[in-house]
């Protein structure tokens, strides 16, 4: 029977590891990661424009203040597919050896080449022309994310068969860069204008319309349901289990799609209108995961009879307030411990069930999709998500962790005691020897 769970538990470890190391899923997660800073500032800059305190509120329009916020709104959140295009090809590049700036330059003007654009006015400075933002922000990620894997997977293979232009020694680097480039640029361009021509001329609208249709949207759906959030709960925090990094593995199967429904949420409170979703990553991080090692780390520094688990909870406590559990991971452990493994596996999955269903009712307000910055404490973050009633649930989710926690953390307390005395015995009889 153990050397079947063994097996099982190697086969396990080896899929998830392959999964994590999976190129194109590193770039897409790497790649939204940088873009986080990117939404981060869009946050705030919400925040500061439909912050509720009326005299403040007042002011703004008075002055008529609030469309300032606008800016830098529409060209953070509303270009967020295009950010993102850049950010992820020019990490694949990276992951591929190849140059990373020209990569991910490539990649995001054949996003604009397939995006549709309308013709204007002929002016005295020439003709205008407009892009409709629907596509740049949340609604063309999915393309974004798909040009800027095609895109760069070609780049890469014709610059690994040496079709480019090279030149002399003694011309300097960033010169011989841009020429080697010339030739895989006009490749891919050409793909994309090739291809978007096909489909506006036979009716189809544009290259979005088919991605959103056939790709983003059945994926949102999915991705979306309260199930769908459960399941990745419970696996990152498996994976965590087994000694891998879960959230790494799990979070960059489902980043695209919560990214772009914490945008969708942003835009819509920004506009003062309610958000369209439930959950996404801003729920999945506020709910699920922030402070959720918090009452462990209590209970490690105040209740703890092991002398091990009060030292350890003196160093995890500061950390834990910041929603950093490496130092009780690998201290307690949590790795690979079966007598915590119930609290640590299940309880983020029970806790934004619970918030899923208050949201339903409408005791909970729907979180703003805002993009807070890593290690926020709870409540703070709960604020910041538009309402001080998921403040509160933060606060209360606080107590419901440590009753969940409690009558296992006694029992890996108490076996930790066990241990102790066992050494401190055999130190004392080595001693009397």
């Amino acid at each position: 029977m153990s050397s079947s769970l063994n097996i099982i538990q190697e086969k396990m470890i080896a899929l998830m590891q392959s999964i994590g190391q999976n190129k194109y899923l590193r770039a897409v997660m790497s790649g939204m990661m940088l873009v986080l800073p990117v939404t981060i500032m869009s946050s705030f800059a919400t925040l500061l424009k439909v912050f509720p305190f009326g005299p403040y509120q007042e002011f703004l329009a008075a002055h008529d203040l609030g469309r300032y916020f606008d800016i830098p709104i529409n060209f953070t959140n509303n270009f967020l597919a295009v950010i993102a295009t850049f950010s992820i090809a020019y990490t694949l590049a990276k992951n591929f050896d190849v140059d990373s700036f020209i990569a991910g330059l490539i990649a995001m003007i054949s996003f604009f080449i397939i995006t549709p654009y309308h013709l204007g006015e002929i002016g005295p400075l020439g003709q205008s022309f407009s892009i409709p933002s629907q596509w740049l922000g949340s609604m063309g990620l999915f393309s974004g994310i798909l040009v800027a894997i095609i895109s760069t997977r070609v780049f890469v293979a014709i610059t690994n068969k040496g079709l480019v232009i090279k030149m002399p020694e003694s011309v300097p680097e960033f010169i011989s860069k841009s020429f080697s480039a010339l030739i895989p640029g006009i490749i891919i361009l050409t793909s994309f204008t090739v291809l978007s021509a096909v489909i506006a001329m036979n009716g189809w609208g544009s290259v979005h319309d088919i991605i959103y249709k056939v790709v983003q949207d059945p994926l949102t759906s999915l991705g979306s349901g309260i199930g769908s959030v459960i399941i990745v709960a419970v696996l990152a925090q498996l994976l965590w289990f087994l000694g891998l990094h879960g959230h790494a593995i799990t979070l960059g199967i489902v980043a695209p799609i919560w990214f772009a429904m914490d945008a969708q949420q942003l835009a819509a409170y920004s506009a003062g209108l309610t958000p369209p979703n439930i959950t996404g990553f801003a729920f999945f991080m506020t709910y699920g995961v922030a402070g959720d090692l918090l009452p462990l780390a209590f209970m490690l520094a105040f209740i703890a009879k092991s002398e091990r688990f009060k030292t350890l909870g003196k160093i995890s406590l500061p950390p834990a307030i910041f929603t950093i559990g490496e130092p009780m991971a690998y201290g307690v452990p949590l790795v690979m411990n079966f007598a915590i493994a119930i609290p640590y596996i299940f309880l983020n999955g029970i806790m934004l069930a619970v918030a899923y269903y208050l949201t339903v009712i409408g005791v909970l307000p729907r979180v703003a999709g805002v993009s807070t910055p890593s290690g926020m404490p709870i409540i703070i973050s709960g604020f910041m998500q538009g309402s001080w009633k998921i403040a509160a649930f933060q606060f209360l989710s606080f107590f419901v962790r440590f009753a969940g926690w409690y009558f296992f953390f006694k029992v890996a307390d108490a076996i930790a005691c066990k241990e102790e005395n066992y050494e401190l015995e055999k130190r004392k009889n080595e001693i009397d020897v």
